[in-house]
């Protein structure tokens, strides 16, 4: 049974590993002003009252946890569509036409749902979504 364990996870470990698609947990600073191989998504979310937290995905993967004066860096270097997405009661989602180069600014934040509260997810300006990332420290 342990070597079970110790043979998947050493595999979990090499799978994650190989995902050319997307890359987390980089700095803003490291992005070059001109990047025409990858695309870069700012993840933000700016305070409020509510503390309600989820996940952020970009396709099937987790990259972002949407809380409350939080952000991240996604570089993603295959363009195409994907869809972006969180769940609590409820799914929302917004689809993106990536293409290499190009900044895009996705601002998180939660709205009452019947329930609980529900994730919403919205692309914003370049102009816009600057300003709101360099207001969270």
């Amino acid at each position: 049974m342990k070597r079970i364990v110790t043979i998947l996870s050493a595999l979990a470990l090499l799978l994650c590993g190989c995902s050319p698609r997307i890359a987390g947990g980089i700095q803003a600073e490291s992005i070059p002003e001109d990047h025409p191989d990858y695309a870069v998504i700012y993840f933000y979310r700016t305070g409020n009252f509510v503390k309600t937290p989820y996940n952020v995905h970009l396709g099937d993967e987790v990259v972002y946890r949407s809380k409350n004066n939080t952000k991240a860096v996604v570089k993603v270097d295959k363009p195409g569509t994907y869809e972006i997405w969180g769940k609590t009661e409820s799914r929302e989602s917004l689809t993106l036409d990536i293409e290499p180069g190009k900044d895009y600014y996705v601002k998180t934040f939660v709205h009452m749902g019947v329930a609980i509260w529900r994730p919403s997810l919205e692309l914003v300006s370049p102009e816009r979504g600057k300003a709101e990332w360099d207001s969270i420290r």
